[in-house]
């Protein structure tokens, strides 16, 4: 094992660490991180690319003075603004020195992927406060914390907003509210395109929810959105128990459970490379690596259920014959090329392999010339299913230096080798995020008939697939 992460030190931090696990992966998850010997940093950090995640976790049972304010003020202080302060410290010394932050108490062991540089890094900030929903549903009729922006501090109980403390918005979750927006919104790439809506929400004509989880059903509802409003207005109570009992979106979720196949194909590769059993790749260093899978990782949870299917149906077809494409990505700067052999039928895997990934390889550069404007080439060659001796290799492309002729000698490649010759019509082929009863989900023969897809006619493919959901509009109280 390459490192060793903490996996939460109390019962709520180990929750909080297996939530976002699941959620945003290993390789970008860490708990109990330090910035001295047993000085703590922070309960949770997640690092993506340029987001950094920085999560409090605070289990505080809730006062009984026989004071409601007092109560409310003496929890609302051991619990979110601890967290905030705690936050607004561990931002701090991870801005004034990313390189100490460590793994362990006795800070020997440094975090292993990089921290990005402090001008282009992007700091969200969140409070996990455990510990008031019981007292909060007896004395509101409401199992969740309100969400009023102009609230500062604890001024009104059960109600949290501003704090003159923070550095910046902190997203304040209680547990049941944490869970759910992670089940729903559970890549990172989703869950921070919601903290970024959300932050920006608190800006605007918006003024009070019931609940953290109707302002995820209004951002649900209106398609990963807030939409805008010319008055001040109050999120209509309850609105997420509608959204969740909607047909589309009970479709949508059952749908969405294919896409954890993309997820395995990620942790799957991970976990050998952090054991150190790739038969190929072991000597990388972590941020080559980590370079290449935060690639795959940044595909929503609905792109990666379109390329699941995508890739199950041709991994079927394959076992007739090989199978290459080139496969859309939800990353403006992204081509995936997709190369499923037959397998070694029974003959010299190794020789097979080999094969197999001098095939990935040029299609790899050929893939170049069809999309020049994209900078990462990422090839992805697997077998077909169910085959025995199955593998699987992964090639990553920089291209962002690459020249004229660069480009000309891969075109000549790609002429030369007939590969993507394109020409074939995008198929009546539709992906509804959110598919209405009412209408079958039309995927015919869906390896065979794309096996040829140009990226340009799957990017055109990939617009068709996010169909709108359309919903009754939900009331709010202006």
């Amino acid at each position: 094992m390459r490192f060793q992460r903490s996996e939460g030190l109390t019962a709520s931090e180990k929750i909080l660490a297996e939530l976002c696990e699941k959620s945003f992966l290993k390789l970008w998850t860490y708990p109990n991180l330090f910035r001295k010997p047993t000085k703590e940093l922070t309960d949770l950090l997640v690092v993506f690319g340029n987001d950094v995640i920085i999560f409090s976790d605070k289990s505080c049972s809730y006062p009984n003075t026989g004071n409601a304010d007092l109560d409310w003020s003496r929890w609302y202080n051991h619990s979110i603004a601890h967290s905030i302060r705690q936050i607004a410290k561990a931002e701090k010394c991870i801005r004034a020195s990313p390189e100490k932050v460590f793994l362990d108490a006795k800070c020997l062991h440094r975090l292993p992927i990089d921290l990005p540089d402090t001008a282009e890094m992007r700091v969200h900030r969140i409070c996990v406060a455990v510990g008031a929903l019981d007292r909060a549903e007896a004395e509101t009729g409401t199992r969740a914390l309100r969400i009023e922006p102009a609230v500062l501090n604890d001024a009104v109980r059960f109600t949290v907003g501003t704090n003159d403390k923070a550095l910046g918005w902190v997203h304040i979750f209680d547990e049941k509210s944490l869970a759910t927006v992670l089940a729903e919104l559970s890549t990172v790439t989703d869950f921070i395109h919601y903290l970024n809506s959300k932050a920006a929400l608190t800006q605007t004509n918006f003024k009070f929810a019931d609940a953290e989880t109707d302002l995820l059903g209004c951002y649900l509802w209106h398609g990963r959105t807030f939409p805008a409003r010319d008055r001040d207005y109050r999120l209509e109570p309850g609105l997420w128990a509608t959204v969740e009992a909607s047909k589309e979106f009970q479709a949508g979720r059952e749908a969405n459970k294919q896409s954890q196949f993309w997820d395995g194909l990620i942790e799957y590769v991970n976990d050998n490379y952090l054991d150190q059993t790739l038969e190929f790749g072991n000597k990388h260093d972590m941020s080559e690596h980590e370079r290449v899978m935060r690639i795959l990782a940044g595909e929503t949870r609905f792109h990666r259920r379109v390329l699941s299917k995508a890739i199950l149906q041709r991994a079927e077809f394959a076992k007739k014959q090989a199978i290459s494409t080139l496969l859309p990505s939800d990353q403006p700067d992204v081509t995936y090329v997709l190369y499923i052999g037959k397998g070694d039928q029974g003959k010299d895997h190794a020789a097979y392999r080999a094969d197999r990934a001098k095939e990935l390889q040029m299609r790899c550069h050929a893939a170049k010339a069809v999309t020049p404007e994209r900078r990462f080439i990422v090839g992805i060659a697997m077998d077909a299913l169910d085959v025995k001796g199955s593998s699987e290799d992964f090639i990553c492309l920089d291209t962002g230096d690459w020249t004229a002729e660069d480009i000309q000698k891969v075109q000549q490649l790609r002429t030369d080798m007939g590969y993507f010759k394109g020409g074939n019509p995008v198929l009546p082929l539709s992906e509804d995020e959110y598919p209405s009863p009412e209408r079958a989900i039309h995927l015919p023969k869906l390896a065979e008939e794309l096996s040829n897809l140009t990226v340009s006619e799957s990017v055109q493919l990939a617009e068709m697939l996010k169909a709108e959901w359309t919903c009754p509009e939900p009331k709010s109280d202006d």
